[in-house]
């Protein structure tokens, strides 16, 4: 995982960024939908029109640290990282943003676990 060593806020400004200005999803096909089912969270982009990506309102660092932990123990025992999966789409552009789930992803990122379930809309 190329980002492990980054703080949060140092992973969602360089991840905005990697982001188009204006982010434009695509219908995915339902082949595509029905097999992605797993991603490493690092392929994950955040939605900078969610309030998670407001600098003014941001991620809640409670609940990330608790996902975080959720995602540790779960992943040690064999099981999926969290009981709800991550909802996705897919841009223009290839990558993946999330639409729901912010807090998820950013506990997953700082467990550093290699995959999270999705769900690709």
């Amino acid at each position: 995982m190329a980002m492990m060593y980054k703080s949060l806020d140092e992973q969602m400004r360089e991840k905005l960024r990697e982001l188009p200005d204006k982010p434009e999803p695509v219908r995915s096909g339902k082949l595509e939908r029905m097999f992605m089912k797993k991603i490493d969270p690092d392929k994950l982009y955040p939605n900078p029109d969610d309030e998670f990506s407001d600098p003014k309102i941001g991620p809640n660092a409670s609940i990330i640290e608790n996902y975080s932990k959720i995602a540790k123990k779960n992943y040690a025992l064999g099981f999926d990282v969290y009981d709800e999966e991550i909802i996705v789409t897919k841009l223009k552009s290839g990558q993946i943003m999330i639409l729901n789930g912010h807090h998820r992803w950013a506990g997953a990122l700082r467990a550093m676990v290699p995959k999270v379930r999705v769900s690709l809309s």
